[in-house]
């Protein structure tokens, strides 16, 4: 499920988000046009145009721009700045590579795409997307979805860094022999991530949640690690004097996307830049950044078990008692003619994840803090439907009934359900996928299929998985 939903970040970048709000309109860099030689021979002439031999091409063939060495001397500059605020030094130079805008955005489209070849065996990114549908987040097709989170991975970021190959991705003005002040901008929020990789192991911490096929803990992670390069570009930003301000407004490029992208496509990036600055705060109050070093020490220290959840960003006290989820078993259903295909644990980024474009940011979150625990299974027949279940449970019976009335508020909301009626002790909400719903005051078990009958033949199971 997890995986299922969640698809809509390339997770092996950390990016800058745009700063610009987005609209309907576009405005990209036009692409830049590299003259070949042409000789054209009349009777009385010749003309030859010479060749621009690129500066560098990247791992896609598109153009790398060349710093001049201001731009560099600069850079030295930046990382001193980086070093004063977080309190680390650089352990080598930074890898970087700078692109005109269009060709950073084409960058970011077509490291999705090969990413995604990788991520998804044949008929995973359509279960995905089928997931999505029974949970009305949307009621797109595979192609439909595919093309709107390659939209969103080409106009979301102002910079981003790999936390695999740790090169930090900026885009510039070409032939220009300084970067303006919005570009320094960007550049430092992404040296602090280049400094995070070098001291706090994140190509590793990435790795093995890669081959754990478990991200549980990888948004509160990356909520901190967005919080500490904010917290240094804030640093930075407030070194301006008016002109400068003014100026650094003046720079910011008109970076849009071309469709309208589903808002829930943000929920994440709220999480990082909304939520994760809150708690860095609170950190910073109580011990300043080395605190917020040891936090981001974590997985070296302690482990990846450790790391910060979704639900301590959300709710800073949870970080500071260290309330974990509680690991629920849940027992597989017996199903003919549908096989097990994927299990994982559900938390607070799921939830809001799932209801917050129905039920609101406030009902969500509300519900968020308070999960103790969540598990799910899915399950799949030979023609590509899913059953789909879920458990979880409480911190006590007062948050797991509120889990429960934002689960049927969010129900409610939704016309896609022709209607609703006890079933089971729960509720049953009818539709071209059918929820059923129940809470035993311990936990909340939840079935989605689009079978009805289904669901009538393991009647038997709903009670007990």
């Amino acid at each position: 499920m997890r995986k299922y939903l969640l698809t809509l970040l390339s997770l092996i970048l950390v990016s800058c988000s745009s700063a610009e709000p987005l609209s309907d309109d576009v405005s990209v860099e036009t692409p830049e046009v590299v003259a070949e030689e042409v000789s054209t021979t009349s009777t009385s002439t010749t003309t030859t145009v010479p060749v621009e031999e690129p500066y560098a091409l990247d791992e896609f063939g598109l153009e790398l721009v060349e710093p001049p060495t201001e731009i560099e001397e600069q850079i030295g500059e930046l990382m001193r700045l980086v070093e004063k605020y977080v309190g680390l030094e650089y352990l080598e130079i930074p890898k970087y590579h700078f692109y005109t805008l269009s060709n950073y955005q084409e960058y970011n489209a077509l490291s999705y795409l090969d990413n995604f070849e990788e991520d998804y065996e044949d008929g995973e990114w359509e279960r995905a997307v089928l997931s999505q549908n029974m949970w009305g987040l949307n009621d797109l097709s595979p192609e439909e979805l595919l093309d709107l989170q390659v939209e969103f991975q080409r106009c979301f970021s102002a910079g981003s860094y790999n936390l695999l190959d740790k090169i930090l991705r900026v885009p510039i003005k070409k032939n220009q022999k300084k970067l303006n002040l919005y570009e320094q901008s960007v550049v430092v929020h992404e040296l602090v991530h280049s400094l995070q990789g070098q001291h706090f192991a994140t190509d590793e911490w990435y790795e093995e949640m890669d081959n754990l096929d478990d991200f549980t803990y990888y948004y509160g992670f990356v909520a901190l690690m967005e919080a500490q390069a904010d917290y240094v570009e804030g640093k930075y930003l407030l070194g301006f004097d008016t002109y400068d301000r003014q100026d650094y407004i003046s720079q910011i490029p008109n970076i849009q996307c071309r469709v309208s992208l589903p808002s829930y496509f943000y929920i994440p990036a709220e999480l990082y830049y909304e939520f994760g600055p809150i708690l860095a705060d609170e950190i910073l109050k109580n011990g300043k950044m080395e605190a917020l070093n040891n936090a981001l020490f974590g997985y070296i220290n302690n482990g990846l078990n450790t790391l910060p959840t979704s639900e301590q960003i959300y709710d800073p006290a949870r970080f500071f008692i260290d309330e974990r989820y509680e690991e629920l078993t849940l027992k597989t259903i017996e199903l003919d003619n549908y096989i097990l295909i994927d299990e994982g644990s559900f938390g607070a980024l799921d939830l809001v994840y799932l209801m917050q474009d129905k039920i609101g940011q406030t009902n969500a979150i509300n519900a968020a803090v308070g999960i103790g625990g969540g598990s799910w299974k899915d399950y799949e027949d030979s023609s590509g439907n899913l059953l789909m279940t879920l458990k979880l449970t409480g911190d006590d019976k007062n948050e797991l009934q509120e889990i429960y009335e934002a689960f049927t508020l969010w129900a409610n909301a939704q016309s896609r359900f022709s209607s609703s009626e006890p079933y089971l002790n729960g509720i049953l909400f009818k539709g071209s996928t059918n929820f059923w719903i129940y809470s035993d005051q311990s936990f909340i078990r939840i079935v989605l299929s689009q079978d009805l009958e289904l669901l009538n033949s393991i009647s038997d199971q709903l009670n007990e998985f």
